[in-house]
């Protein structure tokens, strides 16, 4: 099942709070920001069962890339085989 990363808004710290105490919220970044004009933000990792459910709460939820779709694509990029086989005594 797809996994996406997301940004959560709230303009109430409680309700941050509940991301992880109700919600149990993937949050991947504890130091949560904060500004008067947006409110508290954090950065975490979702299905899209979870998104909805946070959505159904009241919480505005930005859904951003399908992060094992990234890392599959990553995998591609490293090398295969053994990179120092044959390159003499070091």
């Amino acid at each position: 099942m797809a996994h996406y990363r997301i940004t959560i808004n709230s303009r109430d710290r409680e309700e941050m709070l509940d991301l992880i105490r109700k919600h149990h919220v993937q949050v991947s970044d504890h130091g949560t920001s904060h500004s008067e004009a947006t409110g508290y933000t954090v950065t975490a990792f979702a299905e899209p069962s979870e998104i909805q459910k946070l959505k159904s709460a009241g919480y505005h939820v930005e859904q951003h890339e399908d992060v094992e779709e990234v890392g599959k694509a990553r995998q591609q990029e490293v090398g295969r085989g053994d990179r120092y086989k044959d390159k003499g005594p070091r």
